[in-house]
């Protein structure tokens, strides 16, 4: 035994059962499981396992075909000739004759052993019988019940097309791949005509656009789960994506249909990275984990397959996807006792069942040994994991927590730490504290629950302020919910470095409408004046204003109006903590009006100005005449490239005001969002303004508007974070459909992008970079899965970076 293997199969293999985290660095123990010595001991383990399993007895079934397509693969990728001789010395056994009933899909699997060895020896023996058994397909044009076995259907002859003949989903793994290995073999474009006409059929027939998964049969359409979920089989998946692998590999590049098996294998691949659960398994019933919950083997096998194949083969993004893969094969691993058993595996049957530690078969042995080939051939060095590591070290700063971007300030940095607001996903907004001196030590988190109530809607976080007294406030509401918004004070209490909060009892304030929205800021200059900026008279702009840091509050002021009471305008705030507070807004929601202009004013001195210090109104005039979009000053023109929305507000080293928003190229669409930033020159007395960047597609239906975020540093505004579902610079899809974090930077006159994370199955989306900071980059954001507003799982991250003195 290799000392790889001697610690991974002596009952040490525990050691090794934590997941592959996102942001996680690749440890020693998980280099071991990928060590090329260490995949092939296990390959020669499952393969001996198996080899006594058969005990002599030759068979030419789906099952025994299968394995042996495996354990070739085996040899293929090590260049081993033990394995090459017991696939070797099973054709010849087997005669190199497939079984009887050729039109059913299971008996011709066995011809893709025959036909990769005929590929490497060119023997016409070895797939004679296999062209005589397909010869029959061409012209055929009924197919009856008895000449495939356990059909679905009875009664008449159908017509001989792919949802009749390949009538269930795992047949899309037994037949395709002999068919491109004949034209590999032959030349005879016919088998890819077939195939394609065949293929295409099935999957119209088989294949929910929506779910992105296959059902196992017609028998399957409008089943469900206990809980109300379709039904979609993880081996039936399986089949169908290691299958499209087996079929790619023999298909012409040139091949006009390709790229339609590679859309779908990528497409599959998005679906199934999402469902795989946290121990890299996969469960029978793939997006209803709950109903049998316990892991499985023979999807997983697949899926892994297709995972790494999909990476060496160019399908599959290797730096997002590897890190999925592998969390796949240390599940697999686990799952493997000493003697090379794999356990865990659906037996024969058609639906998702329960399995057993003890259930192992042969299929499931041929699907492993063939993930085991791919890892294999990968090479893994020390190199390749480094490659793996974000740029940055990425942390986790609160365990479980969303936000909107129109609550703020959302985090707060007062030197030692962040406080940083949100609500979890029970429902509750609460602060968390994350120490930047001591984050080892017992202080280094805490967190504060701060509502009451439980509301699960990412509008409810809180904002957070420093007062001038160097203690806290925080204001939060329900999302239109009810006339009333709720306050917290906090007192710090402990040295800097590990300071603790004490709060106040929750204060429910009245408010004439319903209220969501809060955005605190104090002005010094103004005897310590508080004002709360949030959404509530007409669900337009409203102000309060404290005089005592948030004791009491003033009555309401509508602040700005547009149109009827539904209007809606959107804002964003920033202030210099002294004398002024500058906005930014829209006329309306993005989806109300198709122009949607974007406008900017300011407070100050009791007044509002344009943006070249014209007077508008004062604050005491606004109380009875509410500022309108007109009276601001026009930063961008929704006709000008789309309808646009506001996302973020600093000041420049001058003190000029910066912003970004996005314009909606697609306008109501929303596929094609773009982000933008403009400067306001005093000197000329103008805001500029253009695109930086693409933004991709929105995050989710019904909010086609919602992009994945933009923040502005507000020490640097010639830096930006920003998340897209696309390369920023060109507007491509990237390879994941994932929303991913992106710093940009300003030099010479035009951005350039470095992108932060490199996530398949996570989300990273609402960047913000805290104001008053001192670190040479720092960005925080929400990662994780992100449905709809009342729909998440995600948690608060960032990088936090000071450079070394």
């Amino acid at each position: 035994m290799t000392p790889y293997l001697k610690t991974i199969l002596t009952g040490s293999i525990a050691l090794f059962t934590a997941t592959f985290a996102t942001a996680e660095p690749i440890n020693t123990a998980q280099q071991i499981l990928t060590h090329p010595a260490s995949v092939k001991e296990i390959m020669q383990r499952v393969a001996d396992f198996q080899e006594r399993e058969f005990g002599g007895v030759i068979e030419t079934d789906w099952k025994v075909g299968t394995y042996y397509s495996g354990l070739y693969a085996a040899y293929q990728a090590t260049g081993d000739e033990t394995f090459r001789e017991k696939a070797l010395a099973w054709c010849e056994a087997a005669d190199w004759k497939l079984s009887e009933q050729h039109f059913f899909a299971d008996d011709i699997c066995a011809a893709q052993t025959f036909l990769d060895v005929y590929l490497d020896e060119k023997q016409p023996h070895q797939i004679a019988d296999t062209i005589a058994a397909l010869e029959p397909y061409f012209g055929k044009e009924t197919i009856a019940r008895e000449e495939l076995a356990h059909v679905v259907w009875k009664g008449e002859p159908r017509p001989f097309t792919g949802r009749n003949v390949w009538w269930w989903c795992d047949s899309l793994y037994m037949a395709p791949p002999v068919l491109t290995r004949m034209y590999s073999a032959t030349g005879d474009q016919r088998y890819l005509d077939l195939l394609h006409e065949m293929y295409w059929d099935t999957v119209d027939f088989l294949f929910s656009e929506e779910d992105g998964l296959f059902y196992r049969d017609e028998s399957y359409f409008g089943k469900k789960t206990p809980s109300g979920k379709p039904v979609f089989w993880s081996r039936g998946n399986g089949w169908v994506y290691g299958g499209l692998i087996r079929t790619l590999d023999h298909l012409p590049a040139d091949d006009p249909r390709r790229q339609d098996y590679i859309d779908l294998f990528v497409k599959m691949t998005r679906v199934l990275v999402d469902i795989q659960q946290d121990d890299g398994m996969w469960r029978p019933g793939l997006i209803d984990p709950d109903w049998k919950p316990m892991k499985e083997s023979s999807g997983t096998s697949f899926f892994t397959y297709g995972l790494l194949a999909g990476i060496n083969r160019g399908y599959l993004d290797k730096k997002a996807y590897l890190p999925v893969a592998l969390k796949g094969w240390e599940g697999l691993v686990s799952c493997i006792n000493t003697d090379g058993r794999l356990g865990y595996a659906q037996l024969v049957g058609g639906a998702p069942e329960h399995v057993r530690p003890s259930d192992s078969i042969d299929y499931t042995h041929g699907a492993f040994l063939l993930a085991a080939s791919e890892l294999y051939k990968m090479d893994l060095t020390n190199s390749d994991f480094a490659e793996l590591e974000d740029p940055y070290e990425i942390k986790l700063l609160a365990r479980d927590g969303v936000w909107t971007w129109f609550n703020d300030e959302r985090v707060l940095y007062d030197g030692a730490g962040l406080y940083i607001g949100s609500i979890d996903s029970q429902g509750t907004s609460r602060i968390d504290y994350y120490s930047t001196i001591l984050v080892q030590s017992p202080f280094a988190y805490r967190p504060y629950p701060l509502s009451s109530w439980q509301s699960k809607d990412d509008h409810n976080n809180p904002a957070i302020l420093q007062l001038a007294s160097g203690n806290l406030l925080t204001a939060y509401a329900k999302h239109h919910l009810e006339p009333v918004w709720y306050t917290r004070h906090g007192t710090k209490k402990g040295p800097d470095n590990w300071r603790t909060v004490n709060w106040s009892e929750e204060k429910a304030i009245e408010a004439p409408a319903k209220t969501t929205y809060n955005n605190l800021v104090q002005l010094t200059a103004e005897n310590d004046r508080v004002f709360n900026f949030m959404r509530c008279v007409g669900w337009n702009p409203t102000l309060l204003i404290s005089e005592d840091e948030g004791q009491t509050w003033s009555d309401p002021i509508e602040l700005v109006r547009s149109g009827n009471d539904r209007t809606r305008p959107y804002v964003k705030y920033a202030n210099n903590g002294t004398d002024r507070i500058d906005l930014i807004f829209t006329d309306a929601h993005p989806r109300k009006d198709h122009e949607n202009n974007v406008y900017h004013i300011y407070y100050q001195n009791e007044a509002f100005h344009k943006s070249d210090g014209t007077f508008i109104r004062s604050l005491e005039e606004v109380k009875t005449k509410p500022l309108l979009p007109s009276d601001g000053t026009r930063i961008y023109a929704g006709t000008e490239a789309g309808r646009g929305w506001v996302w973020d507000l600093e000041y420049d080293k001058l003190g000029q005001p910066v912003a970004a928003f996005i314009n909606s190229v697609d306008h109501e669409v929303g596929n094609d969002l773009r982000y933008r930033i403009a400067h306001w020159d005093n000197v000329s007395k103008t805001w500029t303004q253009q695109q930086i960047a693409f933004a991709g597609t929105h995050l989710y239906d019904r909010e086609e508007h919602y992009a994945g975020g933009i923040a502005i540093d507000p020490q640097n505004t010639d830096v930006i974070y920003l998340s897209a579902d696309v390369d920023p610079a060109t507007g491509q899809a990237n390879s994941t459909g994932r929303y991913q974090m992106f710093r940009g930077t300003l030099q010479n006159g035009s951005w350039t992008f470095e992108q932060l994370t490199n996530d398949a199955q996570v989300d990273n989306i609402r960047p913000i970079v805290p104001r008053d900071h001192d670190f040479d980059k720092i960005a925080i954001w929400v990662q994780g899965r992100y449905t709809t507003y009342e729909d998440y799982e995600t948690s608060i991250v960032g990088i936090l970076e000071k450079a070394e003195n």
